[in-house]
């Protein structure tokens, strides 16, 4: 009798495992409708073609020059850089620009002659020094514009026991920063945000008669409701990010004339840059091998250089709104939504275009969902045991293995589509005037053409893990790309 007991128990679990595992793969009816074309080889090949011949010129969509100092907080990262390059671009003067960030820029920004200070913004002294810093003489009159980029991101972490981790940079550090912003004058101040903090956690472990998860497919734009509870978001990064965003906004003060507001790049930021083998194209080319699930997923994706002419268009407006008889709509203390100008792409796509395009060799096996579903949740119990009480007797979970905790499911296995319809209406209708020029399939392409010309250079490393899993004197890790994101 136990033995058909046991029989009958098991045997339910696998169904329902089966029953789980075959939800997480199916595509919604409506994620299908909001991106109904996949990209082809032939389609690939042309745009990659025409990446060579004719590139998209950015530079025509960078807002005009604004002759004032600038503070880029996490200059030397992707998003940072590219609006140091864009500031460049337009005539900024070098001299007017002042980078902090942990690490420093590359040599040949630093060359021409724009500030690096080595910076911990969790650290409110170090970012005051950094601030305090004399400007040139030449400069030193310029009203003083601030972009804050930097943050971390653990996407596997989800309990409260960790918030710390992120709240010591994400939201202690933007605190520090916008305090020293203020108090050294600056006028406007526009951080980046996440469009994942609109994103509401998933539960996969559906009811037998369900077909998908509730929560399957989500739209990130800047009207859906946000999660309130801590275990309504997705995960801590995002819970940092959202607390953040709080204080930028509220910080706005057209009567003191220091103007705030936050963009929210969504989903997974990508692109060429000094830091772009951290981002999810690069992690792929980067790892060569990559065990996924996620053919069928589809999501939006933003390059870097979309994101910091959205940053520059934000100042634009604002600093225009500022202007004495303005009549433009008041937009300060506000948080805009901002993706690629083109449906969403499946990982899919994303998969073809690496394979089809990369110099070096890049493969994608398919693994099971509900396997790594069920190995994510034995990891966050270990996790937590190891953290809590026995830090002295486990090893810590690092690399890819530490990120396959059930808090990336939620990001990485929602329909996340990214509706920027607001950030494209015009300053007149209380818009950013977004237009952004880099399509999806173009930025990728041309970060490829990037990869493909240091691989003929012998520049790029491609890893070569041996097994798919092992123990180190620094601790466990596995042999599997997680679709890490930059968000």
């Amino acid at each position: 009798m136990i033995y058909i007991l046991l029989s009958t128990g098991v045997g339910l679990a696998v169904l329902y495992l089966y029953h789980v595992n075959s939800a997480m793969k199916r595509i919604p009816e409506e994620a299908r409708k909001l991106s109904p074309q996949r990209w082809t080889t032939d389609e690939i090949k042309a745009a990659y073609e025409k990446n060579l011949e004719n590139p998209v010129d950015v530079t025509k969509s960078i807002p005009a020059k604004q002759s004032r100092r600038y503070v880029i907080v996490g200059g030397a990262g992707l998003v940072g850089g590219w609006i140091v390059q864009h500031l460049l671009a337009r005539g900024e003067s070098p001299s007017a620009i002042r980078i902090l960030d942990l690490l420093s820029p590359t040599k040949d920004v630093l060359d021409l002659g724009v500030a690096y200070v080595k910076t911990n913004i969790s650290d409110e002294l170090q970012v005051n020094v950094a601030f305090e810093q004399p400007w040139p003489e030449t400069v030193t009159q310029l009203p003083l514009t601030v972009f804050h980029t930097a943050a971390i991101i653990r996407p596997q972490d989800r309990m409260k026991i960790l918030l710390f981790i992120h709240n010591r940079v994400n939201l202690d550090g933007t605190n520090n920063v916008l305090n020293a912003a203020r108090n050294n004058g600056a006028s406007c101040f526009i951080s980046t945000s996440s469009g994942s903090i609109a994103l509401h956690r998933a539960n996969f472990w559906i009811a037998p008669w369900s077909k998908i998860p509730r929560r399957a497919v989500q739209i990130l734009s800047d009207c859906v409701p946000l999660p309130k509870r801590h275990e309504e978001f997705f995960g801590n990064y995002a819970v940092s990010k959202f607390e953040a965003e709080q204080f930028v906004r509220s910080a706005d003060d057209r009567s003191s004339n220091f103007r705030t507001g936050c963009i929210r790049p969504a989903n997974g930021i990508y692109g060429i840059g000094s830091d772009a083998a951290m981002t999810i194209t690069g992690v792929y080319l980067r790892r060569g091998t990559s065990p996924t699930w996620l053919y069928n997923v589809i999501q939006s994706f933003v390059n870097a250089e979309n994101v910091s002419i959205a940053h520059l268009l934000y100042e634009q407006r604002l600093l225009e709104q500022s202007q004495p008889g303005s009549t433009l709509p008041n937009i300060g203390g506000e948080a805009f939504v901002v993706t690629d100008p083109n449906p969403a792409i499946s990982f899919g796509d994303l998969y073809t275009l690496l394979c089809t395009l990369s110099k070096t060799p890049v493969h994608f096996p398919k693994i099971q969902p509900v396997q790594m579903l069920v190995l994510s949740h034995i990891l966050e119990v270990y996790s937590y045991i190891q953290f809590k009480y026995l830090p002295w007797l486990l090893p810590a979970i690092k690399g890819d293995l530490a990120q396959i905790q059930p808090s990336l499911f939620s990001i990485s296995d929602v329909f996340a589509i990214a509706d920027d319809s607001r950030a494209r209406k015009s300053p007149e209708q209380g818009g950013l005037g977004y237009n952004p020029p880099l399509t999806t399939i173009e930025a990728m392409c041309k970060q490829l053409l990037d990869w493909n010309e240091k691989a003929d250079a012998k520049k790029v490393f491609v890893e070569e893990k041996v097994g798919p899993l092992r123990v180190t004197e620094e601790g466990v890790d596995v042999n599997v790309a997680a679709p890490v994101k930059k968000i």
